[in-house]
Parts: structure tokens; C-alpha cells; sequence
């Protein structure tokens, strides 16, 4: 039996916007839990952030 393939980031989307089209309702007790318990993901850090100019300057300078 095949393995259903992992989802992805745009599917996982996909999903949540689907599940929320259906609705719960917002004065849910449910819906209030995850309110108070599920906190928003941390805004994403872009990749020149973490990266160092001396760490590329410095394998530049490793190199033959």
C-alpha cells in the first residue's frame, strides 16, 4: 500500500483556509481555547538577518 505523500507548506494552507471556510464558530469554547493557547507563529526573519558579511569574506579567503 502506497504512503500518502507528505504535505506541504502550501497545502497545509490550503487545508487551514478549507477548515476555517467551514467555520467554527468565534464564541466557540473551543474556538476560544485555541484563541488563548495557540499563539500566533513569530514573524519569519529574512535570511540576510543571519547571515554574517565576515563568514563569506572568510571562506573567500579559504579558498585555493
Amino acid at each position: 500500500m502506497a504512503r500518502k505523500p507528505d504535505l506541504t507548506s502550501r497545502g497545509v494552507e490550503t487545508l487551514t483556509e478549507r477548515e476555517r471556510a467551514v467555520g467554527l464558530d468565534p464564541d466557540d469554547e473551543a474556538a476560544r481555547w485555541l484563541g488563548e493557547h495557540d499563539p500566533p507563529p513569530p514573524p519569519v526573519t529574512p535570511k540576510s538577518a543571519r547571515k554574517s558579511k565576515a563568514l563569506h569574506r572568510w571562506r573567500r579567503g579559504q579558498q585555493p
